[in-house]
């Protein structure tokens, strides 16, 4: 009998910025309906993750990437049941105001710091962990994520030129 093979999952998540915010998006369906994230999904088969990120910011919301989209960083997270990693990316969106697909109900450009801190504190985390701690999981993984996004702000805002 061989030994049961782990699955893992592949997604992407997008830091559409403009004006010095951050694009977010309310879930309308999922496991994490009602929550504010950032667009992002699953790569389809042969899709590389800066595809998948550029097809799923456009799929969720109709804007296109008024530039290159750069690497934030590589996330451990627990989505619909998988273990895998979100490859989050950030790119500068000038141009055009969301149109949403039917997977969300609202858009907002917010803050990053404010968002982090509103949706994804430690006291927001242990709130819901105990009757939601699947939930609570995934905020904890977007949490990680958005450290990274904050922490590659923080390089590029020193970088030289």
């Amino acid at each position: 009998m061989s030994p049961e093979r782990k699955r893992f999952g592949l997604g992407t998540a997008v830091y559409a910025e403009r004006d010095g915010k951050i694009l977010i998006l309310k879930r309308a369906t999922g496991e994490a309906s009602g929550a504010w994230y950032t667009p992002g999904g699953g790569l389809d088969p042969g899709e590389e993750p800066a595809e998948c990120a550029r097809r799923e910011l456009y799929e969720e919301t109709g804007l296109v990437p008024s530039g290159p989209l750069e690497l934030v960083g590589l996330v451990p997270m627990t989505f619909y049941g998988a273990e895998g990693f979100v490859v989050a990316f950030a790119c500068a969106c000038l141009e055009g105001e969301p149109s949403l697909s039917h997977e969300h109900s609202a858009a907002r450009w917010v803050d990053p710091l404010e968002y982090r801190d509103r949706y994804c504190s430690t006291a927001a985390i242990e709130k819901l962990r105990p009757a939601h701690p699947e939930i609570a999981a995934l905020i904890t993984a977007v949490r990680r994520s958005m450290d990274e996004y904050l922490a590659w702000l923080a390089r590029r805002a020193r970088a030289p030129g």
